[in-house]
This record gives structure tokens, C-alpha cells and sequence, in this order.
């Protein structure tokens, strides 16, 4: 029973290893636009005091803990495209910032001023993680 558990366990963190396709990356970047988009959304709540403290505190802890978690899915992973390295590098960044945001509105989850604060940063993450997909669709000026 515990070498299933530890098998299952096993293929679940090494899914995020492992070829990348542009696709994949694709995929993975625009999670990041959405994580950025949720957590705008709970930034907004704090930002008008509309929120419990503790709901924005767990909600900041689990959307960061996916961006940091979708950072290292995109950095551990062997690229199909070499032409993609760029977007791949400015991603796992997006992702590391995203995650720092939410983590900020995780430590002030009461404080209006950062949760304005954080809003915007977020929705600034938010468009970068966009035109990163925009240049890996080919749809970028």
C-alpha cells in the first residue's frame, strides 16, 4: 500500500519533467494569465475591504503556491523548440513574480493599500504573461 502511494506520488511531481512543446508552453503561460486574473480578483476584495482576512489569506497562499508550481514545470522541462527559450525564461519570471505578489497579499490580507497595490502589479503580470502568449501564437507585433 505505501510503494503505490509512493508510486502515485512519484508520477505526479515528475509529470511537470520532461519534453515541452510549444503547446504545453502555451498552455502553461496562459494558466499564469489566469492565476494573475484570480488573484486580481481577491486583491480587489482586500483592496476595498470587501473580503475576511482569512479567506484572502488562503485564497493568496493556494493561487501562489500554483504560479510557483507552474514556474517549476517550465523551468524543469527539456524544450521541444529552441526558439521558445526566451518565452519559456520570461515566463518562469512571471510566474515568480505573480507568486510574490499573492505571497505580499498573503502576509497583508487586511491592508487596503496593498491589496491596491498588489492589484495592480498583478494585473501588469497579468498582460506580460499575454504577450507571452501573443509571441508564442505568433499573434505579437
Amino acid at each position: 500500500m505505501a510503494l503505490g502511494l509512493f508510486l502515485a506520488v512519484a508520477a505526479l511531481f515528475s509529470s511537470g519533467c520532461g519534453d515541452l512543446s510549444n503547446d504545453e508552453l502555451n498552455r502553461g503561460v496562459e494558466s499564469l494569465s489566469a492565476l494573475a486574473a484570480q488573484g486580481q480578483l481577491v486583491a480587489s476584495g482586500v483592496a476595498r475591504d470587501a473580503t475576511k482576512s482569512t479567506y484572502a489569506r488562503v485564497m493568496s497562499r493556494t493561487l501562489g503556491e500554483e504560479a510557483e508550481h507552474e514556474a517549476e514545470k517550465l523551468a524543469d522541462a527539456t524544450l521541444e523548440e529552441a526558439e521558445t527559450e526566451d518565452q519559456r525564461h520570461a515566463a518562469v519570471a512571471v510566474a515568480g513574480e505573480i507568486s510574490g505578489l499573492l505571497s505580499e497579499l498573503q502576509t497583508y490580507p487586511g491592508d487596503e493599500h496593498h491589496g491596491a497595490l498588489v492589484q495592480k502589479h498583478l494585473e501588469e503580470a497579468q498582460e506580460k504573461a499575454d504577450a507571452i502568449v501573443a509571441q508564442l501564437s505568433g499573434d505579437a507585433p
